[in-house]
């Protein structure tokens, strides 16, 4: 039998908490990206390594993802928040003794093994928080989508510049310490504010194998990918970038990172709240063009400096739009995915909805993972202005693909294939003076 509808109160108290859960999560994410690039400079340690260092944590969102998918359809899904934060906080306090290695090879060794440990239980709270806020809000999926990537890109935003500035103040123990501190205090807060939500396998069936055979179903979920390969490709260089070209360190780096990233948190919001109330696929299309037109001033690209020099204002003037565009190429993906499933299946059971939402959710670690390990390597190569340019050129590719899902989504909306006996219930319009009788992106 599965778990009592929760209260408002509930809801709301669950959805706060998994949304800290979910911060202090990307906050170790995206800590190191300020000061290891400097530290491990100092150590002499490649911006390869470092590079793959930082990877390391994206990488096992992307295998734990689709686990935590299955799981969910057997065990709670309080229990599984509860034991991820546990063993969070526990190898976070851990990371904080690794500036006691003197020998580079275990540094290394160590670093990635406790990374790839915050990794996999960082995927775990990332697949819950989705998978519950899709449960207990299934008529504001946008809208929520967006309250929890502000959440998580608050994390990206601020824990660079703090790192910076921990680190700077008492090095390298410092910035995870603070941090580990604020995972058990999540912990304590989840024990007593999350309320079990039933997410586990009806018997309606489904599996993972019909989501994966159904192209349109997950091109969403690899467009928020390639949208997350441009927004964490300059992470691993920027640091040594603003060092040589400015003269500036860590601090000014995360300052950097910290406006890149307050461009999502503003918009996010408001994106969400448009997406649930107008086509989130015209939000979709244009990230598909807007956001490799911006990039190419990120450098700026070597036939553009002619046009532009690079400076300081030029930099995080870039960083700020691409903040603003990332999200209307990641947030809508959710909701397109259970758009297309409904569309081309009918009924869509529990199963098949934790796993479309692990899906989605390691679409960001997999661009993540891509972007920040080729980073480090071209960068060994080529400068940061080529780096850029040639990232954002074959981002062209990615262009083509959406033009054609597009067409082929239209293609199949034409042919309503399972909308007599199924409406699709998270794009309804439940405004009381709106027949809900369909989906308002739905052509018949």
């Amino acid at each position: 039998m599965g778990a009592p509808e929760p209260s408002s109160f509930q809801k709301i108290m669950t959805f706060v908490m998994i949304n800290l859960a979910l911060f202090v999560s990307y906050a170790l994410y995206s800590l190191p990206g300020a000061f290891l690039p400097i530290y491990n400079q100092d150590r002499g340690i490649g911006s390869a390594a470092t590079g793959i260092i930082l990877a390391c944590v994206p990488l096992c969102y992307i295998i734990v993802c689709p686990i935590a998918g299955k799981l969910l359809d057997k065990y709670s899904a309080k229990t599984m928040l509860l034991i991820s934060t546990g063993f969070l906080a526990i190898v976070t306090f851990a990371c904080s003794s690794l500036g006691l290695l003197t020998n580079n090879t275990w540094f290394i060794v160590m670093i990635i093994v406790l990374r790839l440990i915050q990794g996999a239980n960082g995927g775990m709270i990332d697949v819950i928080a989705f998978a519950i806020t899709a449960k207990i809000y299934p008529n504001n999926i946008a809208l929520t989508t967006s309250i929890i990537e502000t959440s998580l890109n608050l994390a990206v935003a601020l824990s660079p510049f703090f790192g910076g500035v921990f680190y700077e103040v008492g090095g390298f123990y410092l910035s995870f310490v603070v941090t580990a501190t604020a995972v058990t205090a999540v912990l304590v807060g989840s024990i007593f504010g999350v309320t079990d939500v039933d997410t586990k396998r009806d018997d309606k069936g489904g599996n993972l194998m019909t989501v994966l055979k159904e192209p349109l179903v997950w091109f969403p979920a690899w467009h928020s990918a390639a949208c997350m390969i441009l927004f964490n490709f300059y992470i691993p260089i920027l640091s040594p970038y603003v060092a040589a070209q400015f003269n500036e360190g860590p601090t000014f780096a995360g300052f950097a990172l910290l406006i890149n990233t307050a461009g999502i948190c503003i918009t996010a919001p408001f994106l969400g709240h448009a997406m649930d109330k107008f086509n989130p696929y015209v939000f979709f299309f244009l990230s598909a063009f807007l956001l490799p037109a911006c990039y190419l001033f990120l450098g700026p690209a070597p036939f553009l400096v002619g046009l532009i020099a690079p400076s300081k204002v030029q930099l995080v003037t870039t960083l700020a739009f691409i903040g603003v565009l990332v999200p209307l190429g990641c947030y809508p993906g959710l909701l397109i995915m259970f758009d297309i499933y409904t569309v081309k299946f009918g009924a869509m059971p529990q199963s098949v909805k934790n796993y479309i939402t692990s899906i989605y959710c390691a679409s960001f670690p997999l661009g993540g993972c891509i972007g920040s390990a080729m980073s480090g390597v071209i960068a060994e190569h080529v400068s940061f202005s080529y780096s850029t340019a040639y990232l954002s050129l074959a981002f062209l590719l990615e262009t083509a693909a959406m033009c054609l899902f597009c067409f082929s989504v239209y293609r199949t909306k034409r042919r309503g294939k399972g909308l007599k006996t199924e409406q699709t219930p998270l794009l309804e319009d439940v405004s009381p003076n709106v027949s809900t009788s369909s989906s308002p992106y739905i052509e018949h």
